[in-house]
């Protein structure tokens, strides 16, 4: 019932194309909203397509299907919720007092309140959810559903990550292998150790955090907040008296403050070069490089958390390259502006990392630094970053309380709501959208956010401060054409102009790498059996990510993996 295909690849779908829509109803103030509440939760025991709107979604995380899955329309979400109801027995459901609200949105509103249940079935656990109502014809129907498994009987919690020691690992065949000790492979390992699970973080850097520090250009910063990068455990790593947009020594240190207050395993400069899956015994034996030794690891799951970008560089070709005299880079090359001090500069893309290098070219006191823009770009100011996440994601909010806010609704739903409060925003601030573009920088001022995060991996701007050099005319703008070709001392472009530097980098992006890791170190056969990484799936789920990858291999993937270890105790059960 309500099964999933289970064959690899699965095509990719946009988030704009789910059928997801918000509530056009307008609420009045005056009403009961927890009496409405309570008298309507006794129907979800019985679900029935009478009570539910025609835009009706329902997103379980982990609960009653057992991973990530999103439902649509009164027929499949009735039937399917009856159906896993039936098979997980729930139990003690109830309204979680105090919980029920209106939300209201710029064109949409919904009464919303908070409930739990247990299920005692094949997996007996605590879960939580909400429900969303919307008025009808002078009663109430469903239009929002959201389940979580919270606590499974009998494990420990996931959220009680506390300051300890190191583990021994004794165990000759470790639960886990986590591959990388970036956010997300630290993250995980906080988890499996909560949980009581052996494992080990294995990274090739010689100290956990130098991915930001050396293999990194020179001041780079996070354009998201210091709590949103916060890890699980308390104390948290990222600290009140660091930066709100956290700089690559605060990322490493956070990341070395994590290891040694909660004794995390990691094995810093170790490679792994190949990893072997017995299907008979469901193991995994890996071969690694430790400082030049050869390291033998067996464990029942991997867990990849090698980062999804940045390996291979796109870079644009222009005719007659042999002509140019200066240099050309691309930006994962570029460590600072410094061998070019003085000098004239033209960086090739709009997005984060353009912007940073125009910031670097003026400190470095170029004589003219030039940003070329192939095409508009959606500009997200800081302070409407700070708007809609602040509230959420805080020093007072305990992360997991933050995540399942945020994470816990369908994804094309945070989408929705999302570009409601982005162009709130926009709209109460014209004015600063209109300074970029009398400098002839071309903005998109109403944003599609979770689009451009999963269907594009960004192409955005996240306006931290730089974007003041354009609107000031510190730096220049070229947008009214592409480049075609270089000349002996820069580009020409397709409108017969010409611009000349000593030094044009491209911030031209990266294409993803996760499956190129999975085929360097498993071999092809594994690799092609994979799951597809990033972009959603036809339910509005991330493909390849937070969940099992692949038929035959207890393969996980990882982006930031904290939230699918946050709600299951055992993950690998």
């Amino acid at each position: 019932m309500g099964s999933i295909d289970t064959r690899y690849p699965t095509p990719a779908v946009s988030l704009a194309d789910h059928p997801a829509t918000l509530p056009k109803v307008d609420i009045p103030d005056n009403i009961d909203n927890e009496a409405i509440a309570t008298e309507f939760l006794p129907k979800l025991l019985d679900l029935s397509p009478d009570f539910l709107a025609e835009n009706v979604i329902w997103r379980d995380t982990l609960a009653l299907t057992g991973t990530f899955r999103t439902f649509y329309a009164p027929e499949q979400v009735a039937k399917t919720w009856r159906y896993r109801c039936k098979q997980s027995s729930i139990t003690d459901i109830a309204i979680t007092p105090g919980s029920s609200q209106v939300l209201r949105f710029p064109s949409s509103s919904w009464l919303q309140a908070s409930f739990s249940f247990s299920t005692s079935g094949a997996c007996p656990a605590t879960c939580s959810g909400t429900l969303g109502l919307i008025p009808h014809n002078g009663t109430w129907k469903i239009w929002l559903i959201t389940t979580i498994l919270e606590q499974p009987l009998g494990f420990p919690n996931v959220d009680n990550l506390k300051p300890g020691s190191p583990d021994l690992n004794t165990d000759s065949i470790l639960d886990c292998v986590v591959i990388g000790a970036g956010i997300a492979g630290l993250s995980m390992a906080g988890r499996l150790k909560a949980i009581g699970l052996s494992y080990t973080v294995v990274e090739q850097s010689a100290e956990v955090g130098d991915i930001w520090t050396k293999a990194r250009y020179d001041a780079v910063k996070l354009h998201t907040s210091r709590d949103y990068n916060q890890m699980p455990g308390t104390p948290r790593p990222f600290r009140p008296e660091d930066p709100y947009h956290l700089r690559s020594d605060d990322i490493a240190a956070g990341f070395q403050r994590y290891v040694k207050t909660f004794g995390i395993n990691v094995n810093t400069s170790t490679t792994v070069k190949s990893a072997e899956f017995n299907s008979t015994r469901k193991q995994w034996t890996l071969a690694a490089l430790h400082n030049g030794n050869t390291l033998t690891l067996r464990a029942r799951h991997i867990v990849l958390a090698t980062g999804s970008m940045g390996a291979n560089p796109i870079t644009p070709s222009y005719a007659h390259a042999e002509k140019f005299r200066g240099t050309t880079i691309h930006a994962l090359h570029w460590k600072n502006a410094t061998p070019w001090r003085g000098q004239k500069g033209i960086v090739i893309g709009s997005a984060n990392t353009a912007h940073d290098i125009i910031g670097h070219m003026v400190a470095a006191n170029f004589t003219s630094v030039t940003l070329v823009q192939r095409s508009k770009t959606w500009v997200l100011p800081a302070s409407t970053f700070g708007t809609l996440v602040d509230p959420v994601y805080n020093p007072q909010t305990p992360s997991e309380v933050s995540d399942r806010i945020l994470l816990g609704n369908p994804l094309p739903i945070q989408r929705l709501v999302a570009m409601q409060g982005i162009r709130a925003c926009a709209d109460a601030s014209p004015e600063y959208f209109d300074k970029f573009e009398a400098q002839g920088f071309k903005t998109e001022r109403y944003g599609d956010l979770w689009g451009m995060m999963y269907d594009h991996e960004g192409k955005h701007f996240f306006d931290v401060g730089n974007g003041q050099l354009i609107a000031d005319g510190h730096v220049k703008v070229k947008s009214d054409a592409l480049p075609v070709a270089y000349t002996e001392t820069g580009l020409e472009f397709s409108d017969g102009s010409r611009l000349d530097a000593d030094v044009i980098v491209f911030a031209t992006g990266y294409k993803s790498d996760l499956k190129n890791s999975a085929r360097r170190i498993m071999g092809p056969e594994i690799a092609e059996d994979l799951e597809e990484f990033w972009q959603c799936d036809r339910e509005g789920e991330t493909r390849g990510a937070w969940r099992d990858t692949g038929r035959t291999s207890n393969l996980f993937c990882s982006v930031r993996i904290t939230f699918i270890v946050r709600c299951c105790a055992n993950p690998f059960s």
